[in-house]
């Protein structure tokens, strides 16, 4: 076998090792809590948490399986507007988005 075909079949045997990893995919979920009295903190996390159900539920829709998501790490992002009712009580409204791992 020479020099070329010995490349080929390395190279062949890389592309199908890669292969598996490639399937691996992140499907983005969105999450909105609309107007609810909690602090910002739990506005955001119920919103991230909506948002990474929307995206497992995406990953399941498609025959994937999603994996965990936890951790700060892992969160998503979220952005927050506030109001007053009319005692002066604070209301939020967040959304999330996030995408977790889906095999």
């Amino acid at each position: 076998m020479g020099a070329r075909a010995g490349t080929l079949m390395l190279g062949a045997g890389v592309l199908f090792l890669a292969a598996p990893g490639a399937r691996a995919a992140q499907y983005p979920g969105w999450g909105d809590t609309g107007w609810v009295y909690a602090s910002k903190r739990e506005c955001c996390s119920a919103a991230i948490d909506l948002a990474a159900s929307y995206s497992a539920a995406a990953c399941t829709n498609v025959g994937g399986v999603p994996s965990a998501f936890r951790g700060a790490a892992q969160r998503g992002t979220c952005s927050a507007e506030w109001t007053q009712d009319e005692e002066g009580s604070l209301l939020y409204r967040c959304r999330g988005e996030a995408s977790v791992w889906c095999r």
